[in-house]
């Protein structure tokens, strides 16, 4: 999961980017203020996106569910990727042993 951890923040960036109440402006990825800012592993350790409001009182106006439905598209984008790729490795070990074994 760590090696997807850069799409995840990409994706956060793109889709505040699209986000008509919000601007992004940093992307923090893997560096210091991301371990300083370590309230929770999982939640800014490793990266973030820094926005700002794109008018005043924009904050107050978006709807509490956005960052949620954010959050669940990029994990699931991250976990999908992860997928892929353990099963893409699963499946040449697997081949790669099987072949061991035919030739023994």
């Amino acid at each position: 999961m760590v090696v997807t951890t850069p799409i995840h923040e990409a994706a956060h960036w793109v889709m505040s980017d699209l986000d008509p109440y919000i601007e992004p402006i940093e992307f923090h990825l893997f560096d210091d203020k991301s371990f300083q800012n370590n309230n929770n592993v999982l939640s800014s350790a490793l990266g973030y996106v820094v926005v700002k409001e794109r008018y005043p009182g924009a904050f107050e106006d978006r709807p509490f569910w956005f960052d949620l439905l954010q959050e669940i598209i990029c994990v699931s984008i991250q976990i999908l990727i992860t997928l892929l790729t353990v099963i893409k490795l699963l499946k040449l070990l697997i081949e790669k042993n099987l072949k061991t074994i035919k030739t023994a």
